[in-house]
């Protein structure tokens, strides 16, 4: 596989990161930098991991994960997208679920997010691939998604005084676990 494959590959598996990024920006525009490289971070290491993981375990979980793990990284996105939902429709000023970017939060997403790159690892374990640039690439573009959508999510959100940003959030979360479904 050439390195401009892997790089396309590499950008298309961050897409999902930068989206989730975005909805987290548009939620949660006053938090820290730190929780928001944090969970860039996150997104890099989980997708990066999860490409290793699939390369290494080939065959044998492809049938176990795409029958289990799709259902679950959909449950846990449109969970995560009908609180942001819940949380700005039943009101208040700063809702609970945006005034921080818990831990369990960003790992529940990096999670989520990395389900189809498990599914790439596998495929990447039947082709003549260079892995340490695969990973990395994939590593790289969720990081540098997840740094850029959140920026773009969080100016956006600025631009809002109300809770739309918030519902517009959850709307896009829900939309990845249900195209991730589909």
């Amino acid at each position: 596989m050439s390195i401009i494959e892997i790089i396309i590959i590499a950008i298309v598996e961050a897409m999902d990161c930068f989206a989730v990024a975005i909805s987290t920006g548009l939620c949660k525009s006053g938090i820290r930098y730190s929780s928001a490289f944090l969970q860039a971070v996150s997104f890099g290491v989980f997708q990066g991991g999860m490409t290793l993981l699939g390369f290494f375990l080939g065959n044998f979980a492809e049938r176990w994960f795409n029958a289990v793990g799709t259902p679950i990284a959909c449950t846990i996105l449109c969970v995560l997208g009908g609180r942001m939902i819940w949380s700005a429709v039943r009101g208040g000023e700063q809702t609970a679920s945006c005034k921080h970017l818990s831990l369990t939060s960003i790992l529940l997403l990096s999670i989520a997010t990395s389900i189809d790159a498990f599914a790439v690892g596998i495929s990447f374990a039947f082709m003549n691939v260079n892995m340490n640039f695969a990973v990395s690439a994939i590593a790289f573009a969720s990081f540098a998604m997840g740094i850029i959508g959140f920026e773009i999510g969080r100016h956006a959100s600025k631009r809002f005084k109300t809770k739309i940003p918030e519902i517009i959030a959850g709307i896009i979360l829900i939309a990845i676990g249900v195209k991730m479904f589909i």
